[in-house]
């Protein structure tokens, strides 16, 4: 029987006799953000056919009565030519089906329902298509009501029945298409809608696989407005801040061109400080900070900016400077925190303290200035207490829910620490509840007034509304 003799290997001169190949080896960070998007293309790739295969399931329920057959069966075949999946009850039910299960399902599970109108359904007491239109409008009740679903078509001159459909609208609220008069122009409005809003469905999707991975820093201008920049690097250290950001707008990258102009355009012999600060925000901190350099790199594959800021040192009296208590019944402590009831749930001074609107009107001024911050803002662009910032920039991110959530988080970050309303941000959970409502749980630390006195912490949670 052969025996395996035993050899020590020799990893060092195995290493000196085969070195390896430097040029194939890649920096860490370049290897990863390669995986990184690789797995996020396969995943939005995933969820387009996911969405594809779900709009290829769905269909549009067509609602009618058997006088009309012949024009209905018109407007089907230029649904379906245009690539509209429709359910039509003479075609969809098998023998020996339970018919009124199977529609009220088609009903329910359709994403569309297009009820023909006309003069023959209007003359009919009892058909199936009262009994269908008794469940759609069933439905639609549960339905928001910017969400288009009942497509109302009138197929000659006729009524639409004044049927009520919750919230004080009937079905004669909902806008009708008119076929009778111009059938290809009624034809496309009916696509349209359907083809938009399932352009929409898959582009939210899409938004929200991306949302995910997102991570931005905040940099508000001199004048006020929020840039959410995508960034590889923030170095945040006790001597400067070190961005590497990869700005993915056209707006994002003319700001940054335009603080890079504001460094080459000091006059000579003056100092870069004497430029204005403007605010920073990164994860749950907050800065005002002033440039020091700005920087575009490109190569073939992308474009960043590396940009340095260095924080500005507030002097310790001016921080934690005492501010006049107004009325004798609320504290600093009570102030700081209806501001941060109005930056995170927009509470004006009459909700916050209906008490207050019991004073003198001049109490009333001096108090809503101490909530703004009017009376210790340091820069000339200052950020005030005037109203929450979550309504507006909702208006924009209303579509992308993820992207708002983590934008509102980090603009509420930069308000509530640069009005120094708080010092440590310990809690700041943000969830939608729905297209209206914004749920909001706070706590906060704020900096003792005295070195011999305990730290205070603010605590709250409420609703913040959002525009419709």
């Amino acid at each position: 029987m052969d025996t395996i003799e035993e050899v020590e290997f020799d990893y060092e001169a195995h290493t000196r006799d085969n070195p390896p190949d430097l040029s194939k080896f890649r920096p860490a960070p370049e290897v990863r953000r390669e995986r990184r998007e690789a797995f996020r293309a396969k995943l939005i790739n995933h969820i387009n056919m996911e969405m594809k295969h779900a709009r290829e399931m769905k269909h549009v329920f067509i609602s009618y009565c058997h006088e009309n057959k012949t024009i209905v069966d018109r407007l089907c075949e230029n649904l379906i030519s245009r690539g509209i999946k429709v359910w039509l009850d003479r075609n969809a039910l098998e023998p020996g089906m339970r018919w009124k299960p199977a529609i009220q399902q088609a009903i329910h599970q359709g994403t569309y329902f297009v009820a023909c109108f006309s003069k023959e359904s209007n003359a009919r007491e009892q058909t199936y298509m009262s009994e269908e239109l008794a469940l759609a409008v069933e439905k639609l009740r549960e339905r928001h009501f910017d969400k288009v679903w009942f497509i109302p078509v009138k197929l000659n001159e006729c009524e639409i029945p004044d049927i009520d459909i919750g919230g004080g609208a009937t079905l004669r609220d909902l806008q009708y298409v008119n076929l009778y008069e111009d059938w290809g122009t009624g034809i496309q409005r009916i696509v349209n809608v359907m083809q938009s809003a399932c352009a929409q469905e898959l582009l939210d999707a899409t938004n929200n696989t991306e949302d995910k991975g997102i991570e931005c820093v905040l940099l508000r201008s001199e004048n006020g407005i929020p840039y959410f920049i995508p960034f590889q690097k923030v170095c945040w250290n006790a001597m400067e801040i070190s961005l590497t950001l990869c700005p993915t707008s056209s707006e994002q990258t003319a700001f940054l061109s335009s603080l890079r102009t504001r460094l080459r355009n000091v006059p000579d012999g003056s100092s870069i400080d004497q430029l204005e600060a403007i605010a920073f925000a990164h994860q749950a901190d907050a800065a005002w900070v002033k440039l020091r350099e700005v920087t575009q790199i490109s190569t073939e594959s992308e474009t960043v900016w590396e940009v340095r800021l260095k924080e500005e040192t507030v002097s310790s009296a001016y921080k934690h400077r005492t501010e006049p208590v107004i009325l004798e019944q609320l504290t600093l402590d009570q102030i700081a925190e209806m501001r941060a009831k109005r930056l995170l749930l927009d509470e004006k001074l009459e909700a916050a303290n209906p008490s207050v609107m019991q004073t003198t009107v001049f109490d009333q001024m001096l108090l809503e200035a101490q909530i703004r911050g009017e009376l210790s803002s340091q820069y000339g662009n200052r950020l005030q207490a005037l109203t929450s910032p979550i309504p507006e920039l909702y208006q924009h991110y209303r579509n992308t829910p993820e992207r708002f959530k983590k934008f509102a988080r980090l603009i509420s970050v930069m308000y509530l620490k640069l009005s120094s309303t708080v010092e440590d941000i310990l809690q700041l959970d943000i969830e939608l509840l729905n297209s209206a409502e914004l749920q909001i749980k706070f706590r906060g630390r704020r900096p003792p007034s005295d070195v011999n006195e305990d730290p205070t912490f603010l605590e709250f949670e409420g609703i913040c509304s959002l525009p419709k």
